[in-house]
């Protein structure tokens, strides 16, 4: 099946809803390699005495970490594609490659906050004031960006590679 490129000189950066959910796979792909070395981090910082052997913790975090952020992260990723949509579809006429980026950056960091302050509010009132404090939090934004970020940049060079094949432009 050949994809026919909807870009134009008017709108250069034109997707379609392939590339579209490409570059959401990408993104939730990219999250979770990132969450996997956090975690595998965190473990190797938090294992040892008390808690047990060395390494111990990178297995509990791995085996609870991942089933829960990869479900986690995929309900984000549903909940957060229509904000990507429209965003990809405003800057569908802007060729700077600087401007998309920032702007998905900033996507990123809207997702990681958002997601920061749902944790906090699950959490209780109390944990409300300190969680923008803790450096998970950035972590989480920082990892939110990235992925998010990586998934468009993926995607756009995926696509540019086929619509080269394509025309042979």
């Amino acid at each position: 099946m050949v994809n026919v490129t909807p870009r134009t000189k008017t709108a250069p950066m034109a997707f379609t809803r392939r590339e579209f959910w490409r570059g959401v796979r990408a993104s939730w792909c990219i999250f979770m390699i990132e969450l996997t070395a956090v975690l595998i981090g965190m473990g190797i910082v938090q294992s040892g005495l008390p808690w047990g052997p060395p390494l111990s913790m990178v297995t509990l975090y791995l085996v609870v970490g991942l089933p829960v952020g990869g479900a986690v992260s995929a309900v984000v990723a549903a909940l957060s594609s229509p904000l990507a949509w429209y965003l990809g579809r405003r800057l569908a006429t802007t060729r700077t490659i600087a401007v998309h980026l920032a702007a998905f950056a900033l996507l990123g960091a809207l997702i990681g906050t958002v997601l920061i302050g749902t944790i906090a509010l699950l959490s209780g009132a109390a944990a409300t004031r300190y969680v923008f404090g803790w450096p998970f939090s950035g972590v989480v934004v920082g990892v939110c960006v990235a992925a998010v970020v990586g998934g468009w940049a993926w995607t756009a060079w995926r696509s540019h590679r086929e619509s080269t094949r394509i025309t042979g432009v």
